[in-house]
């Protein structure tokens, strides 16, 4: 094999490295996610992501342009990169989406080479994402009644508005959170919603 050929197969090899950390990172669920290069630059993205920034202008508000260069640029910083949030606002609708970048770890840019230096969010906080119950089931060994419960405190819903909803008494629902309580080794409502929440999408 000669230089140039090592050199080309090299080339090649980097950047099926590439493409298999982003895929990887971007099939785990529907995250509207962007990969950025150190510049801070979108080098590929989600289609989620693109969706939430389709659909019209944003319009930010004074110092947001600012501060979202500045949360881009602790996330692709050469030293020290750190996480870093920021909100804005979308002109029109006044639709709010948060930003999230959050530099690659060094271990997985020296193992894998990836193209970029750190990973952004979107979160759009009046997306519910829909409930993983046939995961609850198989994980917990949740009954229906047990895994619509959780689906509904999942949905920010408290045990009485949860009974309002199935038309049945708290009394019944509190037997049932018990069984889940139970199942799933917690004991109060919070930890029960950060667990589900953990497991993702159905």
């Amino acid at each position: 094999m000669t230089t140039m050929q090592a050199t080309a197969r090299g080339q090649v090899e980097r950047e099926q490295a590439h493409d298999l950390y982003w895929q990887g990172h971007a099939d785990h669920g529907a995250e509207a996610a962007a990969l950025l290069g150190e510049d801070g630059r979108v080098l590929r993205a989600t289609p989620a992501f693109d969706a939430l920034l389709a659909g019209g202008e944003w319009s930010l508000l004074p110092g947001e342009r600012t501060r979202i260069a500045a949360a881009l640029g602790r996330a692709t910083a050469r030293v020290a990169p750190q996480a870093a949030a920021v909100r804005f606002r979308r002109g029109g609708s006044g639709a709010t989406l948060i930003l999230v970048a959050r530099p690659i770890p060094w271990p997985t840019r020296l193992l894998h080479a990836p193209a970029g230096v750190a990973i952004a969010t979107l979160v759009d906080p009046t997306h519910r994402p829909a409930p993983a119950t046939p995961l609850w089931r198989e994980a917990f060994d949740l009954t229906p009644a047990e895994a619509e419960l959780a689906a509904l405190l999942m949905g920010g819903h408290s045990l009485e508005s949860a009974a309002a909803a199935r038309d049945c008494r708290p009394a019944t629902l509190r037997v049932h959170l018990r069984h889940v309580f139970a199942k799933t080794g917690v004991s109060r409502q919070s930890d029960l919603v950060a667990l589900l929440a953990r497991m993702g999408r159905g």
